[in-house]
């Protein structure tokens, strides 16, 4: 490997734990290096020295260089070795929780040393996404590792507009199963045809569990509805919570999905499926006065980049109205949000600011981060991204 000196802005950058550095955090320049050629980074002024990978073909302003692991005198690894310990801490780090063995995000990118690798596990699968040029040439490698820990059926899930960013090729697509997935109990399966990224969205899971928790300790809800509902996640957990009856919205082809995990789960008579955009079901309601006990909004990111965020929060601002305008005077509400660019201060903002201009005055039961399959070790990291907020209507 080439070692490549680092520049003081790239050690300080280090020193602060951040792995994630710019062409302009080194002083040697990277544009003789391969796509995604692995390296040693140093200093002349320090004897550790760091093992990572470089893409020249990025632009200067986005991170072109991953440093992940530091090594004291002449110690080093191979980066088939790195990547095969991470694999395996990764996977050792969820065997911990019961419950993720049927089910989880095995490997989060950059929190599990992997920059850019995305793997969810299924009852029945494993699948594998990967997204920067320095461990897409391990891709095989890490299909069959993660094969090997799991027990299940890889797959490689390439996002071709993932990929563009780092001008990685285009393989042919393996070919999914359709999904059998479990999360806290509950039973769900998607057809291989309407998978959104990598499948199933494990990030809201123990928001899900602690809505179940929630609604088996109050009087039990009549009506409820879930916005933006993919697989019916969280109107199922509300049914399993004892919520009597659950309206499914989306406007996706979600109805076999609704069906099926009504199905499985033992609810059939309970719950019916909407395709509808869910402004316009909102508004439809509204006009015909229906009110709701229940509601669960977790609707899919408002914002791409930083640039949309202002417009991401006047889309929050205006759902949330919506939503308070066919909440019933005890109703509980569960707000969530998996937009990057909108932090919990700016969410729960936007909540309030929405309940005071419908008049309605909320007690929070509680506030919610994502699963722990998706670590995180601070608030401000920039992989913390998931928000929930728990709102009970005051009369």
């Amino acid at each position: 490997m080439r070692t490549l000196a680092l520049a003081k802005s790239g050690l300080n950058k280090l020193r602060s734990h951040s792995r994630e550095l710019k062409s302009s955090d080194l002083e040697d320049s990277i544009r003789s290096l391969t796509p995604g050629e692995w390296c040693l980074f140093q200093t002349t002024s320090d004897p550790e020295r760091w093992m990572g990978f470089a893409n020249p073909l990025i632009e200067e302003k986005f991170t072109s260089v991953y440093v992940l692991k530091s090594f004291s005198g002449t110690s080093s690894i191979s980066p088939a070795d790195y990547i095969k310990d991470s694999l395996e801490k990764a996977y050792n780090k969820r065997m911990r929780f019961h419950d993720y063995k049927n089910g989880c995000r095995l490997v989060y990118g950059l929190s599990d040393g992997l920059p850019g690798l995305i793997v969810d596990s299924f009852k029945n699968a494993c699948v594998i996404q990967i997204n920067t040029a320095g461990l897409d040439q391990h891709r095989e490698f890490i299909k069959a590792e993660v094969a090997r820990l799991s027990g299940k059926t890889s797959y490689l899930l390439d996002n071709d507009k993932y990929r563009s960013k780092e001008s990685l090729p285009n393989y042919s697509k393996d070919i999914l199963p359709d999904l059998e997935i479990e999360e806290n109990g509950i039973l769900f399966s998607l057809r291989s045809e309407i998978v959104q990224k990598v499948g199933f969205y494990y990030d809201h899971r123990e928001n899900r569990r602690q809505l179940m928790l929630l609604l088996e300790r109050m009087n039990k809800f009549k009506h409820g509805v879930d916005l933006f509902c993919y697989a019916g996640a969280w109107g199922l957990s509300a049914l399993k919570g004892g919520t009597a009856r659950m309206d499914f919205v989306d406007q996706g082809d979600l109805s076999h999905e609704v069906k099926t995990g009504l199905e499985k789960n033992g609810v059939i008579d309970r719950g019916s499926f909407y395709r509808s955009d869910v402004f316009k079901f909102l508004d439809q309601k509204i006009s015909d006065g229906t009110k709701f006990d229940l509601l669960l909004c977790d609707p899919p990111a408002f914002a791409k980049s930083l640039s949309q965020k202002k417009e991401a929060l006047e889309g929050y601002s205006k759902l949330h109205r919506k939503v308070f305008k066919v909440a019933g005077e005890k109703a509980l509400i569960a707000f969530s949000s998996c937009t990057h660019y909108v932090d919990h201060q700016e969410f729960q903002k936007n909540i309030l600011d929405a309940a005071q201009k419908e008049n309605k005055k909320i007690q929070l039961l509680y506030c919610g981060l994502q699963g722990w399959d998706h670590p995180v070790s601070s608030l401000e990291e920039k992989s913390n991204y998931i928000k929930s907020y728990f709102y009970l209507m005051e009369s």
